[in-house]
């Protein structure tokens, strides 16, 4: 993987707007830091499990 969702600038956003409709679909993780969710652990920096 690349750089964590965490780190995705605006730009980043913008480029990669499909890659990231992958990443947040149905999330079961939480970046306990920034609060950015995601379907994988490995995409954020300080996962945290949503129950």
């Amino acid at each position: 993987m690349a750089k964590s969702l965490c780190k995705w600038k605006k730009k980043d956003i913008e480029k990669q707007v499909h890659e990231l409709f992958h990443i947040v679909n149905k999330p079961r993780f939480m970046c306990k830091d920034c609060a950015r969710a995601a379907h994988d652990k490995g995409f954020l920096c300080k996962p945290i499990k949503i129950t």
